[in-house]
């Protein structure tokens, strides 16, 4: 059974605890046009509404449109509050390396420091995001270069 972009709409909404009215008057649509994609009479919205709508949602194009990578699967099917739980077990074992915890620390000392430099809030958010999918390009080159050190 496949589950369609305005079923993950709606179960993103209601999990982030937005009425449909609020949530289209946060996005600046109007409640009707909000059910429609979410009931899936409106298929084809315009880019810069699905665009808020992920912003919003904080969730990625890729999770909206069902293409998320087989590893990522696995947590679509797992409570919220329990994948919480996991990723602080995870991080707090990771933290627990004195190297690693500085090289954070360092990083995320330019992140903030960004946020004075940009002053801008909202190219900040635009850095924030662009940092986040270079994380994710940078761990994929990682993960392959892992696969091939492997064989």
């Amino acid at each position: 059974m496949e589950i369609s972009v305005g079923e993950i709409i709606k179960s993103k909404r209601k999990e982030k605890g937005y009425t449909l009215s609020e949530f289209a008057k946060l996005i600046e649509i109007s409640p009707g046009y909000l059910s429609q994609i979410e009931n899936g009479r409106k298929t084809n919205p315009k880019l810069e509404i699905v665009l808020r709508i992920i912003h919003e949602l904080d969730i990625s194009i890729e999770m909206l449109l069902g293409i998320e990578s087989v590893e990522d699967n696995y947590l679509s099917r797992i409570p919220s509050l329990l994948k919480l739980t996991l990723a602080k077990e995870r991080n707090l074992k990771t933290l627990s390396e004195a190297e690693v915890l500085r090289k954070i620390n360092r990083f995320l000392d330019r992140v903030l420091e960004a946020k004075y430099i940009i002053e801008d809030a909202e190219l900040y958010n635009l850095f924030l995001e662009d940092i986040s999918l270079q994380t994710e390009n940078c761990l994929k080159r990682y993960m392959a270069l892992r696969l091939l050190l492997m064989k």
